[in-house]
């Protein structure tokens, strides 16, 4: 069984030995390596998790055979986007997926797993952002949403109408003889 870190939602970080990570489950079975001598083993549930590193890192493959790799942008539900070279092994379950990576400028690569729960999304990317971090526009999402909120008056001001969906109460059928 390999060394697992589990990272929960709320901050808190366990280290365990696991099985093999697949995420067919919703929960995650773990004995734990733990200071509290009350504490054995565990079922925790996957939608706790945030994200768990898998073993120890290894060398990363040379640079040549990273850069043949997708890269990906996992996006979190809390904020942090963790931007990687990810292998193509990756295994993909039911409530999470377990990927191998290397971040921009590592010479290790890591294996994580990630529930489903915890992400926004995971997006393949052409190319890095080579700005610094502290030039990037964190704010771009409202700047999305002025744009589409523009478009949406324009089409509006040239007296077209924006599509508006129907009640669903209003698109069920009645079943006949009813009021």
């Amino acid at each position: 069984m390999p060394v697992v870190v589990i990272n929960f939602i709320d901050g808190e970080v366990v280290l365990a030995d696991a099985p093999e990570i697949t995420f067919d489950l919703a929960i995650l079975d773990a004995e734990l390596r733990s200071i509290n001598q009350n504490s054995e083993r565990a079922l925790f549930p996957v939608s706790a998790i945030r994200q768990i590193l898998v073993g120890d890192p290894e060398p990363a493959p040379p640079e040549a055979e990273v850069a043949t790799w997708d890269r990906a942008a996992f996006h979190f539900i809390d904020g942090p986007v963790l931007r990687a070279s990810i292998r193509s092994d990756a295994h993909l379950g039911r409530y999470g997926g377990v990927w191998r990576i290397v971040e921009p400028g590592s010479t290790e690569m890591r294996t994580i797993a990630l529930p489903y729960a915890a992400l926004k999304g995971v997006y393949q990317i052409r190319q890095w952002d080579s700005r610094p971090a502290s030039e990037r526009d964190e704010h771009s999402e409202l700047d999305q949403l002025a744009r589409v909120l523009a478009e949406r008056e324009r089409t509006l001001a040239g007296g077209g109408t924006v599509p508006t969906m129907r009640p669903l109460l209003s698109r069920m059928r009645r079943p006949p003889g009813s009021a």
